[in-house]
């Protein structure tokens, strides 16, 4: 009687830390925030490069509490249309990787590495592009490898999505060029948002939103 009675409170102990695990883990999946980002890749970037600006802008928003979701495109496909192709609730973007020959098409100046779309009448904007020229001229001063100023040019226009606006901040991440300190600082893994920019950008992607 007594070894049926330990058992069954055993089973009921796995049972309820079971339960408290799930419950746990689920808390887990609400509190993160994910993004889905598709690359539309115009300028060839070299898969090193593409790889380590992969790497690095996830990690810029991984301290943030943002996980992103990387998807791949052939260039020579349809953006818009292949956006549209899968639904989810989570925001999903695109990151245009522009040549010269495109980037010469948009009002930008010479000191400029990217450019966002922000949406109207209320929509979500959804396009971010780089101007890969301009990445190329920065990383001329070795002070970081094009793969991480290709990140942190990436995310910076990313943000200007979540954050639904241009603005621009007198340091850190969101700051509006990208000099030889900010370099350095990028260098480092010490180029990053501020606290009240991630504070914006994970209550931006706080409730699940599907795209238009």
């Amino acid at each position: 009687m007594f070894r049926t009675l330990t058992i069954s409170l055993v089973l009921i102990l796995v049972t309820g830390t079971g339960m408290i695990q799930g419950k746990v883990n689920q808390q887990e999946e609400r509190s993160r925030r994910q993004l889905q980002v598709r690359i539309y890749d115009y300028a060839h970037v070299s898969p090193e490069s593409l790889a380590e600006a992969k790497s690095v802008a996830s990690s810029i928003f991984q301290k943030i509490g943002v996980e992103i979701l990387w998807l791949d495109h052939a260039s020579g496909g349809n953006p818009d249309q292949a956006i549209h192709n899968g639904q989810s609730s989570y925001p999903q973007l695109q990151l245009r990787i522009l040549n010269l020959q495109m980037a010469e098409r948009l009002p930008v100046n010479k000191h400029m590495t990217g450019l966002t779309f922000q949406g109207t009448g209320g929509q979500v904007g959804r396009v971010a592009n780089i101007f890969y020229n301009r990445v190329e001229e920065l990383a001329r001063s070795k002070t970081c490898s094009k793969g991480a100023i290709l990140a942190h040019a990436a995310a910076h226009e990313i943000a200007h999505l979540l954050l639904g606006n241009v603005d621009h901040s007198p340091a850190g991440l969101m700051k509006a060029q990208l000099g030889h300190k900010e370099l350095q600082s990028a260098a480092r893994g010490h180029l990053v948002f501020l606290e009240s920019e991630a504070e914006q950008i994970r209550k931006a992607l706080a409730e699940p939103r599907v795209q238009p």
